[in-house]
């Protein structure tokens, strides 16, 4: 059996730019968006090794500047294949030199899975504003907390990081929707669209949390003595959400 590793060793894998998640993985709803949106010029903060700026790049046939911020030094050489630029740097050290050498702006800023892992993202979220032209929209794709597996594990005494998912090990910051709508708000945003990604057959377990809520007085107590005065079922078998927002 295979032991599981110390945070300390999946930090250590992180950093040498071997997760798992790095070869492959791209974020689909906010590729579809990004398509959708049509940019002349985009930019990919946290861009990995530039796997959603190449899926972006070959449905718009090349037609997009593409440009990728990524802090990962491994990560950021292996991007440098497909897009047209990157900053090897974390993004607040990057926003200078890109708008000097992008003035015009960006149609499309995403943030796929990033602003979790940086100190302050609600910083980042006002700096890229800076960044968009007149028809700019930043996405916005963040983890949701308040997933039924956090919560589980809480009422279970743990909270365990993992090499990747929703207790990714170089998580630093957590949101659910409620607290990133708070953000976008107070970030100058209006939020035009949101996209729900939710596990693949939510029902059976949204049908049994909703038939143990309406049919048990003490688990109704339960949740008073926790404070909990709603319960947004949804939220529950949500993994991320993606947000779709244009400056105030």
């Amino acid at each position: 059996m295979n032991k599981k590793p110390s945070p300390y060793e999946m930090l250590r894998v992180h950093k040498s730019g071997d997760a798992p998640y790095q070869a492959h993985f791209v974020p689909e709803d906010v590729r579809k968006i990004c398509v959708e949106l049509a940019p002349s010029a985009y930019l990919d903060v946290g861009c990995n090794r530039g796997q959603l700026i190449a899926a972006v790049k070959k449905e718009l046939h090349n037609r997009a500047v593409c440009v990728g911020v990524e802090m990962n030094a491994f990560a950021a050489k292996a991007a440098e294949q497909v897009c047209d630029r990157v900053y090897s740097s974390t993004f607040d050290a990057a926003i200078g030199g890109i708008k000097a050498d992008y003035p015009g702006g960006f149609d499309v800023i995403s943030f796929a899975d990033v602003l979790e892992h940086m100190y302050d993202p609600w910083e980042a979220m006002v700096l890229a504003k800076e960044l968009l032209s007149e028809r700019g929209k930043c996405v916005f794709q963040i983890p949701n907390m308040g997933h039924r597996s956090i919560i589980g594990g809480l009422l279970s005494n743990r909270f365990d990081y993992e090499l990747m998912g929703l207790l990714d090990v170089t998580h630093i910051r957590f949101f659910t929707p409620g607290s990133f709508e708070d953000a976008c708000q107070q970030a100058g945003y209006k939020i035009m669209r949101k996209v729900q990604v939710m596990e693949e057959n939510p029902q059976p377990v949204l049908s049994a949390f909703s038939t143990l809520i309406t049919g048990s007085e003490d688990v109704k107590n339960f949740l008073r003595i926790l404070g909990v005065t709603q319960i947004n079922l949804p939220l529950l078998a949500m993994w991320q959400i993606c947000y779709v927002c244009e400056p105030l």
